[in-house]
């Protein structure tokens, strides 16, 4: 049962991934959304959580990518506040 509750935590993040290009393509976010990198962070990250609780040597490629994908979304999200903030100021 614990098996399936961290799989689908996996499941989880890929949905959040694909809705998130989805709407990319779709032109209801931008390249510079912060919600299309907060989606894109949070669904790496549920993947990451589900491929490092159930680990064998063939999740280490996921790993790594999700590790990359999830420090690309918020480098994203930083330029975005960033960006944000000069505007403001």
């Amino acid at each position: 049962m614990i098996d399936i509750f961290w799989a689908s935590f996996g499941v989880l993040g890929a949905s959040f991934c694909i809705i998130a290009y989805f709407l990319l393509e779709r032109g209801v976010f931008t390249g510079n959304s912060l919600r299309y990198y907060a989606m894109n962070g949070i669904g790496a990250t549920l993947i990451l959580i589900a491929s490092l609780i159930s680990y064998d040597s063939g999740d280490l490629g996921a790993i790594v990518q999700e590790l990359c994908w999830a420090a690309i979304s918020l480098m994203g999200m930083i330029k975005v506040c960033k960006s944000a903030r000069a505007v403001n100021e």
